[in-house]
């Protein structure tokens, strides 16, 4: 079996047995290309040999996506058997109509819930109690949706406190917690927010133009500018990349970070009494150090705030 009949097997098996459903977009040629690492050419021959099966369709804007059985489709129940009531008209779960603002809200419930790994666009309409392309006439794919999800959650909190701290160090410390918060209430963000390509999030940009703007006399150019703010919320972004994921931990395994190291403790001992690492022995006779998310946090956002003054007073 050539690799284009292997895969197209193994989507057609996955939309026979229910796994994809209609409506619900099909791997795109890169995506196929990076699961089954094959060439383009096969990707293509893939979602080509999908559509001619009548098994899949091409719309403009979405991809290819599972194509919807039309009555004629539908199989009948083998010979004797009772043919079960008809399928219920699914409902909307209220009688609001269906908005771009309602589907940003109930994805973010979703991630807030459940995490990213459960977001998907066909869990969305399923929790409004619509169809899954019903969705793309609002939000164009999940990409687009993931970025309409930070614009809002931005969106809903007010940067500038009243009354607005006194001074840029200041102000810097208020927009920082006002992140750090946002993160911790709304874990996934910290996992899809890019800094290395940012996405195009107007009220997650306001940020970096208040930080900017509150140094804009100090001396700095614009460059330094830019990377004082940035470098700022990327410090604010990895300490809440940490929390996510001792969250996560605690979860899995039912335990605190200091059940954990207790569990670890004749492994950690036998490696100190090596002698190779004096300075994390010393710790050992010192009283109870406070390390945590919490601590990395504050301590890494006062030694910035510390180097940024004095390169502003160089």
């Amino acid at each position: 079996m050539t690799p284009s009949a292997r895969i197209t097997e193994e989507l057609r098996r996955r939309i026979e047995s229910g796994e994809l459903a209609p409506g619900d977009r099909l791997p795109s040629t890169r995506q196929i290309t990076r699961e089954w690492g094959v060439a383009m050419a096969t990707a293509t021959k893939v979602l080509t040999a999908l559509r001619q099966a009548g098994l899949a369709d091409a719309v403009p804007g979405v991809g290819t996506v599972v194509r919807a059985r039309t009555n004629e489709e539908q199989e009948l129940p083998p010979p004797g058997r009772q043919l079960p009531d008809p399928p219920q008209k699914r409902r909307r779960p209220t009688d609001a109509p269906l908005t771009r603002d309602r589907i940003v809200a109930a994805a973010i419930a979703i991630a807030d819930a459940d995490g990213m790994a459960e977001l998907s666009m066909r869990r969305v309409a399923a929790d409004l109690g619509v169809a899954t392309m019903a969705l793309y006439r609002y939000v164009p794919s999940k990409e687009d949706l993931v970025v309409l999800m930070l614009d809002a959650v931005f969106g809903d909190v007010d940067l500038i406190p009243d009354p607005e701290p006194t001074g840029w160090r200041s102000r810097l410390e208020e927009v920082a917690r006002i992140q750090w918060d946002i993160y911790r209430k709304h874990r996934w963000m910290a996992g899809v927010l890019s800094f290395s390509r940012p996405q195009l999030v107007p009220r997650g940009m306001v940020h970096t133009e208040y930080a900017m703007a509150t140094l804009k006399d100090s001396g700095l150019d614009p460059g330094q500018l830019l990377h004082a703010a940035v470098c700022l919320f990327n410090h604010v972004r990895s300490v809440a990349l940490v929390y996510d994921e001792e969250l996560r931990n605690q979860q899995d395994t039912g335990m605190d970070a200091d059940e954990w190291m207790k569990g670890q403790d004749p492994y950690y001992l036998e490696v100190m009494a090596t002698g190779r690492f004096p300075m994390m022995t010393a710790l050992q006779a010192l009283p109870d150090v406070d390390f945590s998310t919490e601590s990395m946090f504050e301590w890494g956002l006062q030694r910035y705030l510390d180097g940024l003054q004095e390169l502003i007073k160089n």
